[in-house]
């Protein structure tokens, strides 16, 4: 069971704790080589034989970048002008479109395109082999590390059963988060204002995160150049309920631009927000899919049991 206050929180152990602030980014701009395999396309209309040869090549790289880096589907709004007997219409519409993740390097191997006739319409076949690299998205490279204090002068690595987590962050640049907590595959979110959309940072500024009000004038940590997110001023014990060392995680989520939070659900007895891991991960995707440079970065910890003598 999880109890929740603005100043103490205590998460029981197996903690898989979370907060999200990267997504991998590990193999984005790495070359690799990519294979449409065999592709079949109509003649596409209003182009000349020799444009609709230049445009299924290039139709077949996108299914080989496809296949390999996935896509994205980017929303905007449009204005939609129609002329009826003179008087104007305005309005507005949604439009998606499907973007592929990926950037063509070179040709390595062009086998057609060939022209088949089936009843009495024209199609090509074409296959392409070549390199390409995964999009360069700018990312925040926010960095993250576990504290011991107020003031993050101690860095640590793990934490012993009762003890009190702390984290520090930065961003080179401005953006907007939000921090939860998963544990056997439920999601709290670490902020009692779960409803307002994702909270502003300033970029080129260290945070030292989950403390109160009356801890952070104590420590004089403004003094010390810190800042902190007066929405995610929870402190929280971390317990560990078996004689044996446990993985933790904590997770939370980045975007350049604000971002809504997800569905969830007041858990009155303890007074935060919930809900599943697999509607927490659906969320993540749909976000990862259109908000512009979201990202999703995992901590993990490490939670030493509690000493029996």
């Amino acid at each position: 069971m999880v109890h929740c206050s603005p100043i103490i929180s205590r998460f029981s152990g197996f903690a898989q704790m979370v907060l999200l602030l990267s997504v991998d980014f590990a193999m984005q701009g790495q070359v690799k080589s990519v294979d449409s395999d065999w592709q079949e396309f109509a003649f596409p209309e209003g182009k000349t034989l020799a444009q609709a040869e230049v445009w299924v090549v290039e139709q077949a790289k996108i299914r080989a970048m496809a296949a390999e880096f996935g896509t994205r589907v980017r929303s905007e709004t449009v204005q939609v002008l129609t002329d009826a007997n003179g008087q104007v219409d305005q309005s507005f519409s949604e439009l998606s479109v499907q973007q592929v993740q990926g950037q063509w390097v070179e040709d390595v191997e062009l086998e057609g395109p060939y022209r088949e006739c089936r009843d009495g319409d024209f199609w090509f076949r074409v296959r392409i082999r070549g390199k390409a690299r995964a999009d360069r998205q700018e990312q925040a490279d926010l960095e993250m590390d576990l504290r011991a204090d107020v003031a993050c002068s101690q860095a640590v690595e793990s934490l012993a059963h009762g003890e009190r987590l702390r984290l520090r962050f930065s961003s080179p640049v401005d953006g907007h988060v939000m921090f939860f907590y998963i544990e056997e595959q439920k999601v709290y979110a670490l902020s009692t204002d779960q409803a307002q959309w994702a909270v502003a940072l300033e970029g080129q500024q260290v945070y030292s995160l989950f403390s109160s009000e009356s801890e952070w004038v104590a420590a004089d940590a403004e003094a010390l150049g810190l800042k902190r997110l007066s929405r995610y001023a929870y402190g929280f014990q971390v317990t560990a309920s078996e004689a044996k060392e446990t993985q933790a995680l904590l997770v939370g989520a980045f975007a350049h631009a604000a971002f809504a939070p997800p569905q969830m659900e007041w858990d009155s007895e303890d007074s935060v927000w919930t809900m599943t891991e697999e509607a927490f991960d659906r969320w993540l995707k749909q976000n990862l899919a259109r908000t512009e440079r979201f990202q999703v970065e995992r901590l993990p910890v490490r939670i030493q049991p509690k000493q029996r003598y």
